[in-house]
């Protein structure tokens, strides 16, 4: 699923950007797949037990929260979905709301540029920390494993997608941002305007924005005229995998 949508992603973009690039897009993509790969080993190497295997252990177990509930499997796996995303939800938003979570989490906002690499630029911290939550949630709430299984391919795929520099048919992005989030509605979370930053949470689905009150159907200055990024982090050395490192600690 990562690399089909990848893929498609990078081809769509590459023949129908939305928006012209600013920085140097093949040092910024080696960068960011190099961060990748460190956040990705560091969660191998730490946390060796995968999101799956947890819930199909702990589904197993009788102290999980959907284990002691006598109900249909579909509705478990629903349930199970569901609170998960809103996890992920509300861990997006203290990495805004707390200043120390932030100092991690900005290393993914201060890209100049806005596609489908960005989606790779997270902090090796802010991936062991999101996993480590993730994984304690996975054994709090024991969803079924197929859930779970569901969520991760999901979240594979829209997280390139919501990332990617490309623009849909206004008929079918309206319709689509109702049960997914889709580039348009996630850009504006990358803008440098930090009212329109702390809107658009979302990760897979988009109703946790519209129930708290976090939602931003458009920014000020149009998808067009909107600043990408965060002020003070627009010089080249900036994209840089060191600056990239150090950022939190800076």
């Amino acid at each position: 699923m990562l690399l089909l949508t990848f893929a498609l992603c990078a081809l769509w973009e590459t023949f129908q950007p939305r928006r012209a690039l600013a920085a140097s897009t093949g040092r910024r993509w080696a960068n960011h797949a190099v961060i990748w790969l460190l956040g990705d080993v560091a969660v191998v190497w730490i946390f060796r037990v995968g999101a799956v295997v947890a819930a199909s252990a702990a589904s197993a177990g009788h102290y999980g929260l959907l284990t002691r509930v006598a109900l249909p499997f579909g509705v478990r796996c629903a349930i199970g979905l569901l609170l998960l995303d809103l996890l992920r939800y509300g861990q997006h938003y203290l990495y805004h709301a707390v200043p120390v979570l932030w100092r991690i989490h900005r290393v993914h906002h201060s890209d100049p540029d806005y596609d489908w690499s960005t989606g790779l630029r997270f902090h090796p911290l802010e991936v062991l920390l999101t996993q480590g939550i993730y994984l304690g949630a996975i054994v709090a709430i024991a969803p079924p494993a197929l859930a779970v299984l569901s969520l991760e391919l999901a979240d594979a795929a829209v997280n390139f997608f919501v990332h990617a520099n490309v623009a849909l048919p206004r008929w079918i992005e309206t319709r689509l941002r109702r049960v997914v989030i889709t580039p348009d509605m996630h850009r504006i979370h990358h803008s440098e305007e930090i009212a329109e930053q702390n809107s658009n949470f979302g990760i897979v689905f988009p109703w946790w924005d519209r129930m708290f009150g976090t939602y931003l159907r458009e920014p000020a200055a149009g998808q067009d005229g909107m600043a990408i990024g965060l002020h003070g982090y627009a010089h080249p050395r900036d994209i840089g995998l060191v600056s990239l490192l150090v950022q939190p600690f800076k």
